[in-house]
């Protein structure tokens, strides 16, 4: 936690607008997560005693106003850490060291010679509970969780749910039961809690009273996001206690997996248990499973195609059209659905393995099979799209034309204009390119590709060295744009537009409007681009404008204004967590309460915020501010907004961090960058493409770092935070020195590897580097490299030198030209 200097007290948004609505209660209230009848005695004040809002007169909002004495605030300083007291020093050296059994045993030593008040007993002992669940003593850990339970208090609840399912898996499933069952409906742990209490059922040996718990849970839409190893267990616990329905139960139950794992996770598993449960039946309910009827086909096919398992849905999609042949053996070629989703399946299953031209031959038999029914538009887009990529500008242009015309008014016709005119820039037709575009913001007024449209026209005319045509679009789109377009789009045209009157000889409009990107756009990416130019033209005016823009912010503490929704049932169980260093469930209280609504309030983002960024869980604290309104993002890193930016930009792992960026001669600011955007912080994180750990190493690339440092490579070990940043860093050293002109290169070259920055470079030498980056093929890159840049930007101004410090003037050009050869 960084120490905030004590200022003068300023409010954020005007006292008065926020307490309004805590004094009368403005707008429908939520209801409370649970539903008991009666309030715990607790609710009845706020935490720690903080003073009752007062009602205060209605005031206009403005941001930095004085802030009025007379409203209460909450203060995030009343929640912290348990374990943060003192006393309990050794409890953290021990932990450091991985001796958790020691850890525990030194906490409860502390516990039994403190006097305790009612209010601290519970919270010791649920504490203590989890030291002894971390040191692998569950019996301990259930009997500190029932004395935990035992008191009336926010966590009463999640202490029961705790030794409910510890005494499940310990094989007391009666006991486990007892307490589960005490556990109200409605909390935001009622996932894990319905869940324990299933698996608690099944070590009774009762799956039918698990199978309700299980089969709502497996209904719900999206998927919850461990589903899949939930419904792999379900079918063995239906499988262990053997009946002919549980069988067929377990069949359909691993099918979900067969024909919906994401990926094919768990279908080798699945199918052994389909065949195990198949081989069980009777012919007269195993010949049915085994012989499904065609409109089970067709969700199969597309259930398998959406979960990208694309053999399997060709293979699926080949079954459906062996169903439609006519009595002769020849293919139908009659429109139908079943032959719709068939031809689309097949072309989706292709394009998964990247084969592209097969892909298109098979959405062009969908359009003819489709006509008429739902998918159309689809079956259009996708012809569109695997032409494309197959080759074939010619036929991706004429599917996309035919889309549009046949359905303007369908969300997909203006990416069809756009993907249309692409084609033909590509085919070489920029009039028919410059014809499609210019009109597109009036053709389409809603359309969510419009502005990307106008961004593609612009860019492809500076390409061309055309600056003055580039103009015209790159002031529609920002007559069109407002606060909280993407993070790659936020400031763009502006950038641009800057740089076109640069260009045209305006220099005065040029460098005026340069420097507006900055006070617009803090820390932004395209602040950083435009630091860069102005800094060219005029350094002195470049640091000034910089300098000027946070001096700008009012100095003060970040005030909380104290809020009803603060004094919620759920806001005082996420308040618990937090002291308990429970972060992921303290985060889903407060979702619970609509955290992540638009209308939020912001005393409940604000507060949600700092108190989870005093827990062990940056990915969840950052992550809040990731997802709210992003007002903060108007204001630079600096005065009473420095603490929201240092919340977003946290800096966890530091003493690892600071010891290799030194060894590996890579700047602290690009490190956590690239942890920021690669992992979100999450240590043990791991990609659908096999890259793991807070930086997201896959294999190869880390066992051929790891070989000249000596370190391990294992899946297990790039998930400990010491190996993967050591390993990370120095993979970022080697590509800097890849790049010794433009060391910012590395940061594409390490999402797309360092092969692909070179190949660009030999096709477009000598593009200026703002551009290029625009035209990096890969869209994932595009945006990854923007990603980081703005991030580094940020890390750099809140603990860094700012803009003068290392890889925070990016140069002018991608590369000299002698660097492409």
């Amino acid at each position: 936690m960084v120490e905030q200097p004590q200022r003068r007290v300023l409010s954020l948004f005007g006292a008065a607008v926020l307490a309004l609505v805590a004094a009368d209660g403005c707008g429908p209230a939520r209801p409370p997560v649970d539903d008991r009848a009666t309030m715990p005695h607790w609710l009845d004040r706020p935490i720690d005693a903080a003073p009752a809002p007062a009602p205060q007169a209605s005031v206009e909002p403005v941001p930095g106003m004085v802030h009025d004495p007379s409203q209460a605030v909450f203060d995030p300083a009343t929640v912290t850490p348990l374990l943060d007291d003192p006393r309990f020093a050794e409890v953290h050296a021990r932990l450091a060291r991985e001796a958790d059994k020691g850890a525990a045993d030194a906490f409860e030593k502390i516990m039994n010679a403190s006097t305790l008040t009612a209010d601290q007993e519970p919270r010791w002992q649920y504490q203590l509970g989890l030291l002894r669940l971390a040191a692998g003593d569950p019996a301990a850990a259930v009997r500190a969780f029932d004395r935990a339970a035992a008191a009336e208090w926010p966590l009463k609840d999640y202490a029961l749910f705790h030794a409910g399912d510890l005494l499940a898996r310990m094989n007391q499933p009666g006991e486990g039961l007892a307490r589960l069952a005490r556990v109200p409906r409605g909390l935001p742990i009622d996932e894990e809690v319905q869940l324990a209490l299933a698996h608690a059922h099944v070590e009774a040996r009762d799956v039918d009273a698990a199978a309700p718990i299980y089969d709502a849970y497996l209904a719900r839409d999206p998927r919850p996001k461990g589903w899949v190893l939930v419904a792999l267990a379900y079918a063995k616990a239906l499988l262990n206690q053997p009946s002919e329905d549980r069988a067929e139960k377990a069949v359909k139950v691993a099918r979900e997996v067969i024909f919906n794992g994401p990926g094919g996770r768990g279908v080798g598993e699945a199918r052994e248990l389909e065949e195990r449960a198949l081989s069980t039946l009777p012919s007269t309910r195993r010949l049915p499973l085994e012989d499904p009827d065609l409109a089970e086909l067709v969700v199969q096919a597309r259930s398998l195609a959406e979960s990208r398992q694309g053999r399997e849905a060709r293979h699926a999609a080949d079954k459906i059209l062996e169903r439609l042949k006519k009595p002769d053996g020849s293919e139908d070629d009659r429109p139908s659905e079943a032959a719709c989703e068939a031809y689309l399946a097949r072309a989706k299953g292709l394009a998964i393995v990247k084969r592209y031209n097969e892909a298109s031959a098979a959405s062009e038999t969908a359009l003819a099979r489709c006509e008429g029914h739902e998918r159309q538009v689809a079956a259009y887009f996708l012809a569109g799209r695997y032409a494309w990529r197959g080759g074939k500008p010619a036929a991706a242009r004429r599917h996309y034309a035919e889309l549009e015309k046949r359905f303007p008014k369908h969300r997909y016709a203006d990416d069809a204009r756009l993907h249309g005119a692409e084609t033909a820039r590509e085919m070489g037709d920029v009039a028919a390119f410059t014809r499609m575009l210019q009109p597109i913001a009036e053709d389409y007024p809603d359309g969510d590709m419009v502005d990307q449209a106008l961004f593609t026209l612009a860019i492809d005319r500076i390409a061309e060295g055309d600056w003055a045509a580039a103009i015209a679009p790159l002031e529609k789109a920002i007559g069109r744009q407002e606060r909280g377009r993407p993070y790659y789009a936020e400031g763009r045209p502006q950038h641009f537009l800057a740089r076109a009157k640069l260009e045209l000889g305006r220099r005065d409009d040029g460098l005026r409007e340069l420097s507006n990107v900055i006070r617009e756009f803090p820390a932004s990416y395209y602040m950083v681009q435009a630091y860069a130019h102005l800094h060219h033209h005029d350094p002195e005016r470049a640091r000034r404008v910089v300098h000027d823009a946070l001096a700008a912010e009012p100095q003060g503490d970040f005030v909380i204004a104290d809020h009803a929704e603060l004094h919620r049932p759920g806001f005082l169980r996420a308040s618990e967590l937090i002291r308990l260093g429970d972060g992921k469930r303290a985060l889903a209280e407060l979702e619970a309460l609509g955290l992540r609504d638009e209308d939020a309030n912001p005393s409940l983002v604000w507060a949600s915020a700092i108190l989870l960024s005093r827990t062990d869980a940056p990915s969840e604290s950052h992550g809040v501010l990731r997802s709210s309104p992003k007002i903060w993002r108007e204001h630079f890193p600096a005065g009473v907004w420095r603490q929201i930016w240092e919340v977003a930009y946290p800096r966890p792992f530091a003493d690892i961090v600071d010891k290799e960026t030194a060894r590996s001669k890579i700047p602290k600011h690009l490190a956590y960058a690239i942890m920021r955007e690669e992992s979100a912080f999450k240590p043990r994180a791991v990609s659908w493409a096999g890259a793991y750990g807070l930086m997201q190493l896959i294999a190869p690339t880390a066992a051929r770092v790891a070989r000249g440092l000596g370190l391990p490579a294992s899946k297990s070990a790039l998930k400990t935070p010491a190996v993967n940043i050591a390993l990370g860093c120095r993979f970022l050293h080697i590509l800097m020195g890849d790049f010794p002109d433009n060391p910012l290169l590395a940061i594409p070259g390490y999402n797309a590897g360092p092969g692909a920055p070179r190949r660009w470079l030999k096709d477009r030498p000598g593009e200026p580097f703002d551009v290029w980056v625009e035209r990096i093929p890969y869209k994932e890159t595009r945006h990854y490299t923007k990603r980081v840049m703005q991030s580094m930007a940020a890390y750099a101004l809140l603990y860094g030198k700012g803009m003068g410090d290392d890889m925070m003037l990016p140069p002018l050009m991608a590369a000299p030209s002698d660097a492409t050869e």
